[in-house]
């Protein structure tokens, strides 16, 4: 991948009745799924994000990323299975 792939990460956390809740992050520029993911994480545990899910611990065994490719007529898609 290039300086200007595209990663989205899906980071999982508990709501109080037990529910799985997913937020999803698009990263831009990361190298690979290690660095997206980092990236991720840090954006995750910004006040603003802890605020958005009421100070609620995140999963850190359950973030996933994958990699946004474009096509050659310019459309987005997933790649492959996701990076844990």
């Amino acid at each position: 991948m290039d300086t200007q792939s595209v990663w989205l990460v899906e980071i999982t956390f508990r709501s109080p009745p037990g529910r799985r809740v997913q937020h999803c992050y698009l990263i831009a520029g990361s190298a690979d799924a290690v660095s997206a993911r980092r990236s991720a994480l840090r954006w995750a545990h910004t006040p603003g994000e802890r605020a958005q899910r009421d100070g609620l611990d995140l999963d850190a065994a359950t973030v996933e990323a994958r990699a946004v490719v474009r096509d050659v007529l310019g459309v987005w898609n997933l790649a492959g299975a996701p990076v844990r």
